[in-house]
């Protein structure tokens, strides 16, 4: 029991560390404005942010959702929660390879060079892809509450 309550203890932990700077990366940037010094500088921690503790938070998560289901004799990797569950790790990395990394590059550069209008218009790209990452995120918690699927 111990070994179960402290799996799910830092699965929980990590899922908060996500959702967590998916909120904080939604509410900074409209405080910082877009012209501000401080823009291209927040944006470029963003994307350092995907391997500091997107991609750590990531791997803790699925490894310890993986042993999750070893340890259970109620659900298995066929239990329709575990697969939204997976399903969210890899959204999660396909969106932050593939959209927010080089989304937070692109929108320094457009700001260093002074093209707020290209920084704005990948803002908006990679906030609506935000949206959706955060909506994965609380719909997982939710599927992982509701243990649906048993």
């Amino acid at each position: 029991m111990l070994y179960r309550n402290l799996l799910l203890f830092v699965h929980i932990a990590a899922v908060g560390a996500w959702l967590g700077a998916n909120i904080v990366q939604a509410i900074v940037p409209g405080l910082i404005g877009p012209e501000s010094a401080a823009a291209s500088a927040w944006f470029r921690v963003t994307e350092k942010m995907s391997k500091a503790l997107y991609i750590p938070a990531g791997v803790i998560v699925l490894i310890t959702g993986v042993l999750l289901v070893l340890d259970s004799e109620v659900y298995g990797f066929g239990t329709l929660f575990v697969t939204i569950g997976f399903m969210a790790v890899i959204i999660g990395a396909v969106l932050g390879s593939v959209v927010f990394g080089p989304k937070s590059t692109a929108i320094a550069d457009a700001l260093d060079s002074g093209d707020v209008v290209a920084a704005n218009r990948l803002r908006g790209t990679a906030g609506r892809f935000g949206v959706l990452d955060t909506l994965v995120v609380l719909f997982t918690i939710f599927a992982m509450v509701a243990k649906l699927g048993i």
